[in-house]
């Protein structure tokens, strides 16, 4: 079994057609059906059901597309960590980034591991919830940070940090009248909110705030998958932001004003989502260097 022939399976399994998946890897249909014949005979079991023209994954199909992605992690991380060797480092971390948490205190942890850490090497990859908790699950992340408060059993999440949430208010706008922004003010005019897909964690805390004030959710004028584009309908007079301190900070607009909520709304954590077992010692100490960060950045 070669590892082309996992790549190939993979990509028959996305596309369910043998056409469109040789388009892909830019071969024939013929020996790419043939390949998935020669990987079914040394499995000895059928992958695909074949009717009228149709594919579909069979069961065996569906287990074995979830080793295949498994195997092919596995080799990738062997070839990262080698490159990685080779260049010097001596450990390796890999974090998740959700709901596009590229937040200031991300940024001086990430120089704190280069200056205390240097040989161990420290990537960032940026996905969704949901891809986190299965990449979490399927080893290939160590942990990530987001702002998800409830993860699924076999998942413990550590705070790390806490942020303000702010409005993002046009310019001549009545809210501005106020110094601080209540809830309530918020809840009579329309939102720009995060798509619940998208960022489905900065969507969430947004509605559970609006349901802990007992109120109803304003009416959404658009949805935006990040900050930057928040920033912009804001400015165009879409309606009114919500966000993190941090984060507004980052994407700042000259048409744009920030005003932070009164005191009674609670300031929103940062986790480090990990699995429920015991970390390694490079992983401790990052955690262990983000909650300095964020006491740092807190006092």
């Amino acid at each position: 079994m070669r590892i082309r022939h996992l790549h190939y399976f993979l990509v028959v399994a996305e596309e369910l057609s043998f056409s469109r998946a040789a388009a892909r890897v830019h071969i024939e249909p013929s020996p790419l059906s043939r390949t998935i014949k020669e990987l079914e005979a040394e499995l000895g079991v059928r992958l695909f059901q074949r009717a009228s023209g149709r594919i579909r994954l069979t069961w065996a199909g569906e287990v074995f597309r979830e080793e295949a992605h498994r195997m092919l992690t596995f080799m990738e991380g062997a070839r990262t960590r080698v490159h990685a060797a080779a260049r010097g480092y001596r450990g390796r971390l890999r974090i998740g980034l959700t709901d596009s948490l590229a937040q200031p205190q991300l940024t001086k942890l990430l120089a704190r591991c280069r200056e205390e850490e240097p040989l161990t090497e420290v990537r960032i990859i940026e996905m969704t919830t949901k891809e986190m908790t299965r990449a979490l699950g399927n080893d290939q992340i160590d942990a990530a940070f987001t702002i998800q408060t409830e993860l699924s059993a076999g998942f413990v999440n550590e705070v790390v940090w806490t942020d303000r949430p702010v409005t993002a208010i046009p310019k001549n706008h009545p809210l501005l009248s106020f110094e601080k922004i209540t809830p309530h003010e918020v809840a009579r005019h329309a939102l720009i909110l995060y798509h619940p897909e998208l960022c489905p964690s900065l969507h969430d805390a947004i509605r559970r705030g609006f349901c802990e004030f007992t109120l109803p959710l304003p009416a959404i004028a658009e949805y935006v998958s990040g900050h930057e584009s928040m920033m912009m309908l804001v400015a165009a007079g879409y309606g009114i932001g919500l966000g993190l301190e941090s984060q507004t900070a980052l994407y700042n607009h000259p048409d744009v004003i920030i005003r932070p909520f009164t005191d009674d709304v609670p300031s929103t954590p940062t986790f480090i989502a990990r699995l429920d077992k015991p970390p390694s010692e490079e992983l401790s100490r990052f955690i262990a260097r983000a909650q300095q960060v964020g006491e740092v950045i807190t006092t």
